[in-house]
């Protein structure tokens, strides 16, 4: 009995190893507290393979704030200045970054045809990967708690909402790992 309990770790290693893969890491798998970048399961989505048509035309005048979204009335004039910037997303959205404290980002796109606003899937660390042409967006993200967890995902734009086509989470010390995460690769384009 003695020796069971010995070897146990590594039957179970081992057996881990032999399994077939059932989709998506889950949250307990692939924890890492070393210095060197986590190796992730990469997506194999391309942003090609999502086309958007591109918005010619002046952006719409008026930004359409729901009475009850005090943080959009609070950062019109962020708003207004990525308006500016023109289309960055999926043919005609503009993307709006807002600093919301430490760490934190707030995220919405605004339909530059419409003046209507999006809420952008992602949470604490967040980091985008975005192109005009493309209706693929990739998320980066930390979910801070007990047990900290580095969360990449792949969004497909589909006209009125994200559908998620892609997920890979990670367990890490602390959210300051997640920032290590090779995935992104570079910044948004504009």
């Amino acid at each position: 009995m003695a020796c069971l309990l010995l070897l146990w770790p590594a039957l179970v290693a081992r057996a881990e190893d032999s399994a077939i893969p059932s989709g998506p890491k889950t949250p307990s798998q692939g924890a890492s507290t070393s210095d060197q970048p986590i190796a992730t399961k990469e997506s194999n989505l391309r942003f090609e393979d999502f086309p958007a048509k591109v918005f010619q035309r002046k952006p719409a005048r008026n930004i359409q704030i729901h009475p009850n979204d005090s943080w959009a009335r609070a950062v019109k004039p962020d708003i207004r200045e990525a308006m500016k910037r023109g289309a960055g997303f999926a043919g005609h959205f503009a993307v709006v970054l807002v600093n919301c404290g430490n760490a934190c980002i707030a995220a919405r796109m605004i339909d530059l045809r419409t003046g209507q606003l999006f809420w952008i899937p992602g949470g604490y660390q967040l980091d985008l990967e975005y192109y005009l042409d493309s209706r693929l967006m990739r998320v980066s993200w930390a979910e801070p708690s007990e047990n900290p967890v580095c969360v990449r995902q792949d969004f497909e734009w589909t006209g009125h909402k994200f559908v998620m086509r892609y997920e890979d989470r990670e367990k890490a010390a602390d959210t300051s790992d997640c920032s290590r995460l090779v995935y992104l690769g570079k910044p948004p384009h504009q």
